[in-house]
């Protein structure tokens, strides 16, 4: 949908995204900036920060420049186009694309309106197969492991032709990646495939903008050793407990 249907615009909008600054500031949960999208903990992830587009506010205002230029354009008409955000109703989401929205204004400037859906309505305004020109410019959606594999990321979400693709791509070579990741017997090929289709989406397609890698804050004891499982219930048959720091306690 113009003009995100431009990769330097897509680019532009990612690049412009402190992740530290809203980590630090708004989520306040520790989490991790993401520039790609399955964390750490799933087999083939890669480590976070080796693929996709970091925050560059230079490189934002250069790539949004070099597309208005070539288009004959100021940023007021760039503005005049009425670009929406959206976000299902949560007060979190909401604090969040408010200080997105600002980062926007702030290096790109450009003004960006910021609208919210309940749930139920917003998965139709969103699905594959809504009509383009009905749905928001940019969106956000989160993603939790159903089993601890990129297939289950990269591949599930968003082939366009096996996936659920709500980013509307029809890159053939993309899916091809991601296919051939999943088809693969060698760990090491695999681990390879999904890095190279991982850094596609992130850099060459720009097909989203990652902002963070989903944390859970923990209080325990100072007399429990524990671990951290990246999914699914605790196991607790790896915990171990000082009984006598216990006591002493």
């Amino acid at each position: 949908k113009p003009p995100f249907d431009d990769v330097r615009v897509r680019a532009a909008f990612t690049q412009a995204i402190d992740r530290q600054s809203l980590i630090d500031n708004v989520t306040k949960g520790g989490q991790t900036p993401a520039t790609s999208f399955a964390p750490p903990g799933m087999f083939g992830a890669p480590e976070p920060g080796k693929v996709g587009l970091a925050y560059d506010p230079e490189a934002a205002k250069a790539s949004l420049q070099e597309y208005l230029d070539e288009k004959g354009m100021t940023i007021d008409d760039f503005n005049a186009m009425d670009v929406v955000l959206m976000h299902n109703t949560s007060e979190g989401h909401a604090l969040i694309a408010a200080a997105i929205q600002q980062m926007w204004a702030d290096t790109l400037g450009a003004e960006v309106r910021v609208e919210n859906q309940e749930w139920k309505v917003y998965l139709k305004s969103t699905q594959n197969d809504a009509p383009i020109d009905e749905m928001p410019h940019i969106f956000r959606f989160g993603w939790c492991a159903d089993y601890p594999d990129e297939n289950n990321w990269i591949h599930e979400v968003f082939n366009s032709e096996e996936g659920e693709n709500r980013v509307r791509h029809s890159n053939a070579d993309f899916n091809a990646l991601t296919v051939a990741a999943g088809a693969a017997a060698d760990p090491a090929e695999r681990e390879a495939l999904y890095e190279e289709a991982e850094k596609m989406f992130a850099e060459e397609m720009v097909a989203y903008a990652p902002i963070y890698h989903y944390t859970i804050v923990n209080v325990s004891h100072q007399w429990l050793t524990r671990n951290f499982p990246p999914l699914g219930a605790n196991d607790f048959s790896n915990w171990t407990i000082d009984v006598d720091a216990r006591d002493a306690q």
